[in-house]
């Protein structure tokens, strides 16, 4: 069951990721700006991108979780370890490279870009790869296992999401 757990909360993660960069695009198009890292040209085709690209293998993996397609919850878990590789490779590039505090862009709720938001990445990358390694596994869980798995993906996925905000330095008072 904990590779239906580790697929659960990689799906989970790329279905809150995807809703709220298309819910509210403007944070990550406003982000990346802040991050001088891309060509203006390019900053609102791929605030407009990155939804898309995060719910394909959303999509594929509660396809792969829910129906019991291996095929497709492999598929899903390799696109996600790559996405969030990259994630976390740029990530850690504008954590190095940018002189004022700016928003990571991940949510809406403006979280920093600290250490927390690439180490993040490159945790459920691997948390991914591992779930792409027992895709049959998880696929083949029968439906009070697919139930628990779900229910804690999306518990470790809601304490995974914001731990960059928690981590965070508080302003004084």
């Amino acid at each position: 069951m904990g590779y239906a757990i580790a697929a659960a909360l990689v799906t989970l993660v790329l279905i809150s990721g995807a809703a709220g960069h298309a819910l509210k695009p403007f944070v990550l198009r406003d982000a990346l700006r802040a991050h001088a890292t891309v060509p203006e040209r390019f900053v609102r085709p791929l605030a407009v991108l990155v939804p898309v690209i995060e719910a394909v293998p959303a999509g594929l993996g509660a396809f792969g979780l829910l129906g019991g397609h291996d095929g497709a919850l492999t598929a899903a878990m390799v696109c996600a370890a790559a996405l969030m590789a990259g994630y976390g490779a740029y990530t850690w590039h504008v954590t190095r490279t940018s002189e004022a505090a700016v928003p990571c862009g991940c949510s809406a709720a403006g979280t920093p870009m600290t250490g927390w938001v690439p180490l993040r990445a490159v945790a459920l990358a691997a948390v991914a790869a591992v779930a792409a390694g027992g895709a049959a596994h998880a696929a083949s869980v029968d439906a009070p296992d697919l139930l628990v798995a779900v229910l804690a993906g999306a518990t470790l996925g809601a304490l995974v999401w914001e731990l960059p905000a928690l981590a965070a330095p508080r302003p004084a008072n």
